[in-house]
């Protein structure tokens, strides 16, 4: 009976002639779950056997090739080490500032960014994408290293074990974040999430400096103090210790913002290395020889010794099952941020570099983050992740290659090998200095334009992710911005179902046998999608008291979303069932077929949804040609290029007639005021907004 042509409608149809089939066992999806599982496992050693066994052929050829490669281009490697050396100056006062941040040994911020930068610029997703200890970590991880953070019942030395053991499981998780391909979900963090979480994170980093205004007269070194011994910096107290670390804070960032702009020089020379070295002058020769005021120093501040990193297992207590909750979940925490900033770092450089963006990149980024921090737990290294300023820096000076990113590693050892004497002369405040003008390029100042002219869900969300990540932490507030979001897109989304209703006689098939009955039939064409925040528009689209005994429901342009729609829709049926009604629904897409017969009532869908019903117009009198259409009705719903499209505003029997006269009834049904069309239960309808006029409708007839 269905005049649809195609064989396999023909045969899908008649597949659920007697109801949908049977659903799966209840546990069936144990084994599913365990096969997708064991397959991306299998997949993943697969990789690694091949990766191990053609290692040494491709490093061969690896290194024959970028050998000739160079060898052919000597000024691009002169390049790429020049600026792997630039970048490796720039890390050093940033590393030994997130230390502080952090409060772990400096060594321990400058090892991490050995092992990070050398890791990342070797195995990572993107080359010349710069890693190191960062700041968006280093704001996380006084909640385990502080005394008075999440372990405090632990020694000091115990709570820098838990940091390492930490930064190893956080490395595991990276991987297995890789395995999984998990990269790809960053996509679902919105513009104003990440807009946000910078702006949190700058401000963090501008709370962690504050220290620096501050002293402590009961211990040697400033981090032996306990935080009820610290005293803050007052013009009553220290006016000249106060006035000189101002002074030093104001200088380092005046020469950052102005150095950079001299000619030739300012783009060769860091601008915090030439302020790093001005303020320990000014401090050595102005501030102590001239003056008798010293403010204070790295080396005053905590101990640092110019050792190779040497491998260290972080040995945790267990006797407190509280410990491995707390460094499991700070360890979740830290991938999380880490992998978030390391993707999107990488795809600012692919922007700049004008590089298609890969998943696969993505991941791979993963992996070699993953890998660092894993080996940085074992080296008491504090970890850390992607660097977006240091990696524009680099890819600005022309730096396309892993010989750049690696080298920045490899000077950074150097450095800490050969300069920790100079390292430790380096006054607090001009480090303060240098992370000012961080926070000051991390916040994002297009904030207050989208504060006061922006979107007021977009200001909600900027607003609820910055407090988060201030009060709490960083990922939480990722995924507060995500939710929220998400909540906002499902409200808007929810408006958005929309129908055409049409009311018309036609002949229908009854359900239990062939005779033709003609009734009144009211068809409505739905078009959004159907889901828990749309479920109640989709459901006033009908009204069981008011609406004729056969209702049909076209789902041509609907999705079913998820049981929300399926309950809306079994809802509805079962009503109109009860009131001796009945229900038709056709042009099913087959992933909504498949949902509303695993989760939907299959007593309910066997009593109203029938799968061969023909569906016939009335033929018109002035209907010369017969014109008819038939429909096949059914649950299966694979054939929408066959079925043909619902009425449209021309098939309504009211304008039907000789084509002479078809104008001279427009023109005399538009002049009648009293005479309107509408579409019930149409987006009009439901914002309660008058009807379109006939006038409007006959313009798109036309």
């Amino acid at each position: 009976m269905c005049t649809n042509g195609d064989s396999a409608s023909r045969a899908s149809a008649s597949t659920y002639a007697h109801g949908p089939k049977p659903r799966d066992p209840y546990f069936a999806f144990i084994p599913q779950v365990a096969g997708f599982l064991g397959s991306i496992l299998c997949g993943e050693l697969t990789t690694a056997k091949n990766a191990v066994v053609g290692f040494p052929s491709w490093s061969v050829g690896f290194g024959k090739d970028t050998y000739s490669y160079y060898r052919d281009n000597p000024r691009t490697l002169f390049d790429e080490v020049i600026s792997g050396f630039t970048v490796a100056i720039m890390q050093v006062p940033e590393s030994i500032a997130f230390s502080f941040v952090a409060g772990v040994p400096p060594q321990s911020g400058l090892h991490a960014t050995f092992w990070m930068a050398t890791i990342t610029g070797i195995l990572g997703g993107k080359p010349g994408m710069i890693s190191g200890a960062a700041g968006a970590l280093a704001v996380v991880v006084p909640q385990i290293t502080a005394e008075n953070g999440d372990l405090p019942h632990l020694s000091k030395d115990e709570r820098l074990n838990a940091l390492y053991m930490t930064m190893f499981i956080c490395g595991i998780m990276q991987v297995l974040f890789c395995v999984f391909r998990l990269a790809k979900l960053v996509r679902l963090i919105p513009e104003t999430g990440m807009i946000a979480f910078m702006d949190g994170l700058a401000i963090i980093i501008f709370m962690a400096q504050l220290p620096a205004f501050m002293k402590c007269d009961q211990a040697e070194l400033f981090v032996d103090c306990e935080v009820s011994q610290r005293e803050w910096l007052t013009f009553q107290s220290e006016p000249w210790v106060l006035t000189c670390t101002l002074v030093h804070v104001v200088m380092c960032m005046f020469i950052m913002k102005f150095f950079a702009k001299i000619p030739k020089i300012g783009k060769i020379v860091p601008s915090s290395l030439i302020a790093l070295l001005f303020g320990t002058m000014i401090e050595f020769t102005l501030f102590r020889k001239a003056f008798g005021v010293s403010t204070r120093t790295v080396g005053e501040t905590a101990t640092m010794s110019g050792d190779i990193p040497r491998f260290h297992w972080p040995a945790v207590p267990t006797d407190n099952p509280n410990t491995l909750t707390i460094i499991f979940y700070y360890a979740l925490i830290l991938a999380t941020i880490g992998s978030v900033e390391s993707v999107l770092t990488l795809q600012a450089c692919n922007e700049i570099t004008d590089t298609v963006p890969k998943v696969s990149e993505s991941n791979q980024e993963l992996f070699a983050q993953g890998l660092a921090n894993l080996v940085c737990g074992l080296f008491s290294a504090m970890g850390g992740d992607a660097m977006i300023g240091q990696s524009t820096i680099n890819i600005m000076n022309g730096a396309r290659h892993r010989v750049s990113s690696t080298c920045s590693g490899l000077f950074m050892l150097l450095f800490v090998v050969a300069i920790s004497g100079f390292i430790e002369l380096l006054p607090i405040a001009t480090l303060t200095g240098v992370l000012f003008m961080v926070v000051l390029s991390t916040f994002q100042w297009q904030t207050f334009q989208i504060l006061r002219y922006g979107r007021i869900s977009d200001s909600l969300v900027i607003v609820l992710v910055t407090l988060v990540a201030v009060f709490m932490n960083l990922a939480v507030a990722i995924a507060a911005g995500v939710v929220f979001s998400a909540l906002v897109h499902a409200w808007d989304s929810g408006a958005c179902v929309t129908a055409d209703i049409f009311h018309k006689r036609m002949i229908v098939e009854h359900k239990s046998s062939d005779e033709k009955k003609e009734c009144e039939v009211k068809y409505v064409h739905v078009k959004g999608s159907i889901f828990f925040g749309s479920a109640r528009h989709f459901i006033a689209l009908f009204s069981v008291a008011d609406d004729p005994p056969v209702v049909v429901i076209d789902f041509k342009d609907a999705l079913i979303i998820d049981h929300s729609a399926v309950a809306a829709i079994q809802g509805i049926t079962h009503r109109f069932y009860k009131a001796g009604k009945e229900v038709l629904l056709t042009n099913l897409a087959h992933k909504c077929h498949g949902r509303m017969y695993r989760t939907g009532d299959h007593d309910v869908m066997n009593q109203q949804i029938l799968p061969n019903r023909m569906l016939q117009d009335v033929v018109t009198a002035g209907d010369e040609e017969g014109r008819q259409e038939n429909i096949c009705i059914s649950f299966t719903g694979d054939e929408r290029k066959d079925i043909a499209e619902p009425h449209v505003l021309s098939d309504i029997p009211m304008l039907h007639g000789p084509v002479e006269n078809v104008d001279v009834e427009l023109e005399n049904l538009a002049h009648n005021g009293d005479v309107r069309l509408t579409f019930p239960g149409s987006r009009d309808d439901l914002e309660g907004e008058p009807s379109a006029t006939l006038e409007k409708q006959m313009h798109k007839v036309e």
